[in-house]
């Protein structure tokens, strides 16, 4: 297993990655996508990224423009240009030598609405896994920050409008939910709502006494394991 650093461009503007690769030639891979004001670099996408490198299965993680090594101007952050960098992370495991075909998503927070919104588009996309997941995003306007909440721009608020996450679950399958049951951002209501609107096949697990970020490791333990096993169901 190793690690290797990668950028791809979205738009003309460079964007910032890690490839954890298996030992085995052609892998299926996943395309990892971080939260409002997260990273590719937080530590559970780091230890999600070699866990299931140890199954055989490639991961990329990213920072979404404007975010961390990525270039862009967070101001202009909105969930159009994270679809649009998520769709160009796509397209660059696709054309990488290293990887096999089969691809699959994960995201936690926001980054699990823009994956399922993704996989509701993109019919090549196997499996999806969400941790922590709004159903909606009425509330982000709030002001209440954290790493991975922060109080979004105009452009950001006014394009939420343009996605509604509801409309397009139906669309969605091999789809894994996971939430804290005690997540203080996304109450776990959102989770079960997503789960109602997802097509078959497709399962939900409520981690007892968890946060919104997993802090307890072995909550963390528990989600790893739990979407390495459901990439491992689909994607080999």
């Amino acid at each position: 297993m190793k690690t290797e650093r990668v950028s791809f461009m979205s738009q003309e503007q460079r964007i910032s990655g890690v490839l954890h690769l298996p030992s085995k030639d052609g892998p299926p891979c996943v395309i990892a996508s971080h939260g409002l004001l997260s990273s590719k670099d937080s530590e559970k996408y780091i230890s999600l990224g070699e866990g299931l490198s140890h199954k055989g299965i490639a991961m990329l993680r990213f920072d979404f423009r404007g975010i961390g090594e990525s270039e862009g101007r967070i101001d202009d952050d909105s969930i159009s240009r994270r679809l649009t960098d998520l769709d160009s992370a796509i397209s660059f495991v696709k054309s990488y030598m290293g990887v096999g075909s089969e691809i699959g998503l994960v995201g936690s927070s926001l980054g699990g609405y823009i994956s399922l919104i993704m996989a509701s588009m993109d019919k090549e996309i196997k499996a999806t896994v969400v941790w922590a997941t709004p159903f909606h995003l009425n509330n982000l306007s709030s002001g209440r920050e954290s790493e991975e909440y922060h109080y979004p721009g105009d452009v950001f608020l006014m394009d939420i409008k343009r996605h509604p996450l509801m409309p397009v679950l139906h669309k969605v399958s091999n789809c894994l939910i996971i939430h804290g049951e005690r997540d203080e951002l996304v109450p776990m209501d959102h989770a079960l709502n997503i789960f109602s609107h997802l097509n078959l096949p497709k399962e939900i697990h409520i981690i007892g006494g968890a946060d919104h970020r997993l802090t307890d490791p072995n909550h963390r333990k528990n989600a790893i394991e739990l979407t390495v096993d459901w990439f491992k169901k689909f994607l080999t």
